[in-house]
């Protein structure tokens, strides 16, 4: 009778202490409530460096075309502050809005002797009018690689992962965090299809002769890529980087079709392999905290 006593009592005890899995929900929990304070707090900071970078004078935009070659690929985030026409410098690179545009063009100073006159890196001729003051919209800064595709993502990711995370409220606790690793990837993975940021390449001219037609290509995509015609001719290219490619696989109408693929060392491999990975390691990371 004692024995059985003793074990009651002790089931009775433990049966008042909290459970570890309660524990651990109570650590994951906590996590949590730690990483959306942080999320709010860097958000928060950049509001505010946003808005203070606008009150002085500052502005930041977007490089949509390739016109300023490696200097300032598509998707660089340009930072400009502002300046007067008399202290331009050549090789300066600068914002303007040209008469008769609404668009801003972010293109280098070539020359200043009789006004401000400029020209993209990998255009070939100089823009037809002389900066003024009246449309000089500032002197570049900054230059932020691939910044602006970031900031393009936001209008998908943010709704995206607002609505997984909604989706996922009510899901069992064991079910939520795996619904959540799964959902938000394929959100990155929706502003990935959209903006084609990663691989992509603009064809600038074709021009034939007795040898063959001319493809002048720019990489516009964040990683290095392969452009290949369908006659085997090719070029290695990074973000922002021209070549030509001479081929004799032009169509009746002069056109070239080229085929564009990723093509990167060991070490761009590396990390898009480790970004890939990164459910998998929060997953084995939770796993670890409820054992």
């Amino acid at each position: 009778m004692d024995v059985q006593l003793l074990i009651r009592v002790r089931a009775l005890v433990l049966s008042q202490r909290p459970g570890r899995r309660g524990k651990h929900r109570a650590s994951l929990s906590h996590d949590h409530r730690r990483l959306l304070t942080t999320l709010a707090a860097i958000v928060l900071a950049g509001v505010v460096m946003v808005l203070g970078w606008s009150i002085t004078g500052g502005r930041w935009m977007s490089v949509d075309t390739p016109s300023m070659g490696e200097a300032a690929p598509v998707g660089t985030l340009v930072l400009t502050r502002p300046a007067r026409v008399a202290d331009l410098r050549t090789g300066d690179i600068i914002s303007f809005i040209p008469p008769g545009d609404s668009r801003i063009h972010t293109h280098r100073v070539m020359d200043t002797a009789g006004g401000v006159h400029t020209k993209g890196d990998i255009n070939g001729a100089m823009d037809p009018t002389p900066v003024t003051q009246e449309n000089l919209v500032g002197k570049v800064v900054a230059r932020w690689w691939g910044i602006a595709w970031l900031i393009k993502s936001l209008p998908i990711l943010i709704p995206g992962c607002g609505l997984i995370w909604l989706l996922t409220r009510r899901a069992a606790p064991r079910w939520r965090s795996a619904l959540r690793l799964v959902g938000y990837p394929l959100a990155v993975s929706a502003a990935i299809v959209v903006l084609r940021p990663l691989v992509n390449a603009t064809l600038l001219t074709t021009m034939g002769d007795e040898h063959g037609t001319r493809a002048t290509v720019v990489s516009t995509g964040i990683l290095p890529v392969r452009v290949e015609t369908p006659d085997g001719v090719f070029a290695d290219l990074h973000s922002g980087q021209v070549a030509d490619l001479l081929s004799n696989a032009a169509d009746d109408h002069g056109r070239i079709p080229i085929t564009v693929n990723a093509h990167m060392p060991w070490q761009w491999w590396t990390v898009c392999l480790v970004l890939c990975a990164v459910p998998f390691l929060i997953s084995l990371y939770r796993q670890r905290r409820l054992r």
